[in-house]
């Protein structure tokens, strides 16, 4: 049946300055239908490489957009300037036609969210960042990755909230995700930390965590969809969280071979109690909207279409209040939260080179390709003597 089916659509984005060309059809005797995309530059009309020197955005979508299709059906492979695939035999077209809507939809959940072009030399390319009315509004904008966080994207939010942490004007801060899915899903598993640490972890001197803490104003996250791993801890740093009735909660590190521990593990337990606290973290369970809304790890949650209006008002009651008075109860807090110094890790202490051992390989690898670990690469326990 696929045989008949042929797509195709340029779809343009004029602040961004690019367009796509996307195919789904042609299908051999036998075969499912081909997928191709490419991307060209909007005002001179000339195919783009995917090389990162050329459009840090563009790779950084490619890249991830290729193992999103395979979510919908379609085996794909991205080459030098195109992405090219087969879509999963004996779909209808009616079921290739959603498949193309899909990969459409998710073009425009990242690139319709762009205020500049992102060829050149753009500010920031896995971000959004503006300041309007008070208020600085950063967005994750890596959709195809529920808005996991490589390094790159880390080292941009610590810059765009070091730049509004300095600016007087700003009252409030916002933290979201592009599309409907992700708020963030933690840090990018498809790098490896044990050979691509910068790209994976970032290398900004003051961590986009530490700002979060440590800048005057307050901080919004609005959940919508995952917000998983170090994209809860993200949530839970904030000064409040509005999740939507789609939002889940929870983390993954023990799961995936993320070594999480100290500071921002501890500091969950003054959200939600010590017992609660365990549980998330040492289970690494998922917990909807309501159920955050329950355990104190969210202030309210609203309907998906109400959650830029309940942003709204909680922005127009800080802007009632006084900002310095404001910036001291935070730091009064955050004196709470530091029983345990953010420095200090037992991660650091006893096993440092967890990265690079065969346990955090096998379950980062595991993660990815959807199958069951080998526990028999599990690292033996410390022996750290009991006194």
């Amino acid at each position: 049946m696929s045989a008949s089916f042929d797509f195709q659509t340029t779809v343009a984005y004029d602040t961004a300055g690019l367009q796509f060309q996307v195919s789904l059809g042609g299908a051999e005797e036998g075969g499912g239908a081909a997928f191709a995309l490419s991307a060209a530059d909007l005002a001179t009309g000339e195919r783009l490489s995917f090389d990162h020197e050329v459009c840090a955005a563009l790779h950084d979508f490619t890249r991830g957009y290729t193992r999103w299709l395979a979510t919908r059906g379609v085996t794909a492979t991205r080459g030098e300037e195109e992405i090219t695939g087969t879509a999963r035999e004996g779909l209808s077209p009616a079921q290739l036609l959603q498949v193309a809507h899909a990969a459409i939809d998710m073009i425009d959940q990242k690139f319709s969210e762009y205020r500049e072009s992102v060829l050149g030399p753009p500010r920031y390319s896995d971000i959004v960042f503006e300041k309007r009315d008070g208020v600085a509004w950063l967005m994750l904008n890596r959709p195809e990755t529920f808005n996991a966080k490589r390094g790159v994207t880390m080292d941009e939010m610590a810059d765009a909230l070091l730049d509004a942490a300095g600016d007087n004007d700003i009252r409030a801060v916002v933290l979201s995700g592009a599309g409907p899915n992700g708020f963030c899903t933690g840090n990018d598993q498809s790098y490896d930390p044990s050979e691509e640490y910068a790209a994976y972890a970032g290398t900004a001197g003051v961590t986009y965590s530490q700002v979060l803490r440590q800048m005057p104003q307050p901080v919004i996250a609005a959940v919508d969809g995952y917000a998983i791993g170090s994209g809860n801890i993200m949530a839970y740093e904030s000064d409040f969280t509005i999740a939507t009735t789609r939002s889940r909660f929870g983390q993954t590190g023990p799961r995936v071979g993320s070594p999480a521990a100290g500071h921002g593990v501890a500091m969950l337990a003054a959200r939600v109690g010590q017992k609660r606290a365990r549980e998330i973290w040492m289970l690494c369970q998922q917990y909807s909207g309501q159920e955050a809304l329950e355990m104190g790890l969210a202030n309210s949650v609203v309907e998906p279409d109400q959650l830029w209006a309940e942003v709204d008002r909680y922005v127009a009651a800080i802007k009632n209040v006084s900002p310095v008075i404001l910036q001291m109860q935070k730091i009064s807090f955050n004196q709470h939260d530091d029983f345990i110094k953010p420095e200090r890790s037992p991660v650091a202490e006893h096993i440092p080179d967890f990265l690079s051992s065969d346990e955090c390989r096998e379950r980062r690898t595991a993660f990815l390709e959807r199958r069951p670990l080998d526990p028999a690469k599990n690292m033996p326990y410390v022996d750290i003597p009991i006194r």
